[in-house]
Parts: C-alpha cells; sequence; structure tokens
C-alpha cells in the first residue's frame, strides 16, 4: 500500500553547543532543506540535519537522516590578521560604490587572509551573510580594516578620521543587512540549471531596480559557489558559466569573479601548473594579461581553460589582478631562476619586454615601474629604469616635472616609464583642463617614442572641445 503524504513528516535538527535540538517541522522535503540553509549560515550552529519521519500502521515511528552538513571546526587556528595597508583609495558614498571595483580591491588587499582561509572571493562576502558572520567572529578584524581604511582616506582628503570612519560604518551596516534579508528570503532567486542566462531573466523579472538586480545576481552566484567549497572547484564552474554564447551583459560578473578568485596565489599557481622557474610564471602572467597565448613549453590544462577566460571581451579587473601579482613579484627579492647573475638577467630583460603594451608604456604603472627600477638595481643594469621621485603632491607640477626629465638623455626604457608616469597622472586628472593644455608644446617636444607621445596627446584636454564648452 503507498505510503499516504500525511503519515510523513521533516524535521529540521540543529548542533549548538554539542546538543542536538529540533529547531522546526516542515510541510515538505524542499522547505526543510531551506531551512537547514538558514541555520548553517550561522557560525554558531555546530551542524544541520533534515530528518524524515514516517509512522507504520502499527504506530511505529520511522526516521531517516536526509541529509547532514557539519561544520569544519577550526578551534587552535590562529586569529586571521590584516593582510595589508591601503595603498590606493577606494572612496565610497553609496552602497553601490562599496560593491564596485575599486572597494573589491581594497578588500582584497586587506583581508587577503580571511579570504584565503575561507576560500571566498570579495564578491561572496560583500552578498552572502554567512561569509560577513564569519568575518565579524574574527575578533576585530573588520573594526580594524575600516579603521585603516578610513584613517587613508582621511588623510588623504583632509578629512576628520571619526566622520569618515562613521561614514564608512554606515555602508557597511547596510551592506550587511541587505545580505542577511537576501539570505532569509525564499523568495531570492537561485541559480539552476539554465545557467547565468536563466538566472538573469528570472532576476530581471522579479527585481524593478536595477541596483537591486546586480546585487540579487551576485547574491544567487555567491550561493552557487557555496556549495563547491574550494577554489578550484569554483573556478572551474565560472568556466563552465562562461560559454562562448553568453550574453555580453554578463561580462562584467564574469570578470569580477575571476578577479577575486584569482587575486589568491594558491589557485594562480594552480591553474599556471608546473614552470620552470619563477621568470616562466611570471611571463606566462604578462602574456595572459595582454591577451597573448602563452609559451608552448607547459601547457596544463588549467592554463588553457585560464587563457580561454582571458580571451573573453570586457576581462580587464582579471587582467589587473594578473599584473598586481608579477608586480609583487618583481619587487620581492626572490630570485628569477637558479641561473646565475647573467641568465637572470636576460631573463628579466625578456619578462619587461613583455610588460609593454599596446601604447608602448609599461603594463601595471607607476606600481609596475617602481618593481623593474628595483630589480633593475639589484641586477646593477646600466641605461635601465630607475625609480621617479616627485616634489611635489600637485599633479600639473608632477607632470611639469616628468616634461623636465623626459627632456634630458634617457635611454627608451625610461622613456617608456616616463611617458607611462605621464599617462598615469593625465588619466586621474580632475582640474582645470586649461593647466594640462598648456603643457600640451612641451611634451610634443621631448623625446620619447612616438607611439608614447602620440597617446600622450591625443589623452591631453582638446582646445577646441573646451572652446565649445
Amino acid at each position: 500500500m503507498p505510503e499516504q503524504a500525511s503519515s510523513r513528516r521533516f524535521e529540521v535538527w540543529a548542533l549548538r553547543d554539542k546538543r542536538w535540538l529540533i529547531d522546526s517541522l516542515a510541510r515538505n522535503e524542499e522547505a526543510a532543506r531551506a531551512r537547514a540553509d538558514e541555520l548553517y549560515a550561522d557560525d554558531d550552529i555546530e551542524a544541520v540535519r533534515v530528518v524524515r519521519g514516517r509512522f507504520g500502521n502499527d504506530g511505529t515511528s520511522y526516521e531517516t537522516v536526509l541529509t547532514e552538513r557539519v561544520r569544519t571546526a577550526r578551534r587552535g587556528e590562529r586569529p586571521v590578521r590584516i593582510a595589508a595597508a591601503p595603498d590606493e583609495e577606494a572612496w565610497c558614498e553609496t552602497l553601490d560604490d562599496l560593491y564596485g571595483p575599486a572597494s573589491r580591491q581594497m578588500i582584497a588587499r586587506l583581508l587577503r587572509n580571511f579570504l584565503d582561509r575561507y576560500a571566498v572571493t570579495p564578491t561572496e562576502l560583500l552578498h552572502h551573510h554567512r561569509y560577513v558572520k564569519q568575518l565579524e567572529r574574527q575578533a576585530e578584524l573588520m573594526g580594524q580594516a575600516m579603521q585603516r581604511v578610513a584613517t587613508h582616506q582621511a588623510r588623504l582628503r583632509g578629512l576628520d578620521m571619526r566622520q569618515r570612519l562613521d561614514a564608512l560604518d554606515r555602508l557597511v551596516n547596510a551592506a550587511i543587512e541587505r545580505s542577511r534579508e537576501a539570505l532569509a528570503s525564499r523568495a531570492a532567486p537561485r541559480l539552476g540549471e539554465g545557467g547565468l542566462k536563466a538566472l538573469g531573466e528570472e532576476v530581471t523579472g522579479c527585481v524593478p531596480s536595477p541596483s537591486d538586480q546586480a546585487f540579487y545576481l551576485r547574491f544567487a552566484v555567491s550561493r552557487a559557489f557555496e556549495d563547491q567549497g574550494v577554489l578550484g572547484a569554483k573556478m572551474e564552474l565560472l568556466t563552465q558559466w562562461a560559454a562562448p554564447d553568453l550574453p555580453g551583459q554578463f561580462s562584467p560578473l564574469i570578470d569580477e569573479l575571476a578577479a577575486g578568485l584569482l587575486g589568491a596565489a594558491s589557485l594562480l599557481q594552480e591553474m599556471l601548473g608546473p614552470q620552470p622557474h619563477l621568470a616562466a610564471a611570471l611571463t606566462t602572467l604578462a602574456d595572459l594579461a595582454a591577451g597573448r597565448a602563452p609559451g608552448e613549453s607547459v601547457k596544463p590544462p588549467t592554463l588553457a581553460a585560464l587563457a580561454r577566460l582571458l580571451g573573453r571581451d570586457g576581462m580587464g579587473e582579471t587582467r589587473l589582478v594578473l599584473l598586481e601579482r608579477v608586480q609583487r613579484e618583481l619587487a620581492s627579492d626572490k630570485p628569477l631562476s637558479r641561473d646565475d647573475l647573467a641568465g637572470q638577467k636576460a631573463l628579466f630583460n625578456a619578462l619587461v619586454d613583455k610588460l609593454i603594451d599596446e601604447r608602448g608604456m609599461f603594463a601595471g604603472g607607476s606600481a609596475m615601474i617602481e618593481a623593474i627600477a628595483r630589480r633593475s638595481r639589484r641586477f646593477e643594469i646600466v641605461g635601465g629604469i630607475d625609480s621617479l621621485r616627485f616634489a611635489s603632491a600637485e599633479p600639473v607640477a608632477r607632470l611639469a616635472q616628468l616634461v623636465d626629465v623626459a627632456s634630458g638623455v634617457l635611454g627608451e626604457r625610461q622613456q617608456r616609464a616616463v611617458a607611462t608616469a605621464m599617462a598615469e597622472i593625465i588619466g586621474r586628472y580632475d582640474g582645470e583642463p586649461a593647466a594640462l593644455v598648456a603643457l600640451a608644446p612641451r611634451i610634443a617636444a621631448v623625446l620619447l617614442p612616438e607611439r608614447c607621445k602620440s597617446v600622450l596627446l591625443q589623452s591631453l584636454p582638446q582646445p577646441a572641445a573646451m572652446a565649445e564648452a
């Protein structure tokens, strides 16, 4: 005789303080599993179970454990520490700013140790309340990170640190509450077999605000990532999502997630596979960041998957992550290979040539220039790249100083370094355009590679456009 639905019950159990307790009864298995997921997001819960009970004709009760999730104990681990001081300004006025690329990059730098320990990305931390709770359990880690950012930003803009900290605190609390509400909602969209395209359609259909659509899209992705556990599995899933027929509207999301995953050195090493030496690994990263096919010497399947991913349009954030890794390794004292000084110098020179971008300048900007200059000093390279030291913090004064430097006799690489620094200043300038226009004749007269000079002059405000404005 078939079992009657009324003879079944679904219980949700939770283990807290080493005691199993029934949390709730659910009307069906789907509701029970959803409630178990909500409980598991609370780090105070050590484990959850979904139990199906059944009554026999004679009144006997039978129970079956349908699922059980046990949290891995982390007792005895050292507290997570701040990984680095903030080295760039990621100014946030709105929630959209907090979710933006500059903010995520700051989170990746400051909280790298936390992100690596729990195998999560900045996107997951910002959108999934389970990881927020894990961060809150790390003693004073969140408070320390926010205080460092507030102090850095207040110093740069001449503001009161306490007021800046209060403003950041309001934004972070709003983001935390948003992630908490999303996790508690059973109506929040989920990523299913239809992939990102179907998820995007569902989110668009049920969430009217574009800002909220972006949040719930990333919340659903974070939930899908949760079941993967390790970074390698998450990257494999991401490469499956990034199919050739995926609409271009999802490219920023793919880029954001890939950048977050590849920020972990362990995953990057795993995907690169065995490399003969550090110089080969950095050369491969430089090729990937530039959109070039990696060399033929070593091509593990993971590297081929990474190359295909970076072959997509709009992967700028991921390329920057790869260049930052190259920059940090070049700035370190690690040997490029086991060769003697002459052999390492030859590898270094070949790598530097790989870092020249389509503008004729150095990919990675001033930070890369400084890293190359540091390594050049160690190798005692004559006519290589020297560090750029500025006499003023004012952008126009710095640009004028660079024009003076370029007026001297420089080697080709130092010319490219000067042009790179010029382009960086011009790109970030938000002052009076006329001050830059006045420097145009001087820039046109200095000795720089023609491609670099052309790019610089085109990036300056044009007098005709200023007159029309």
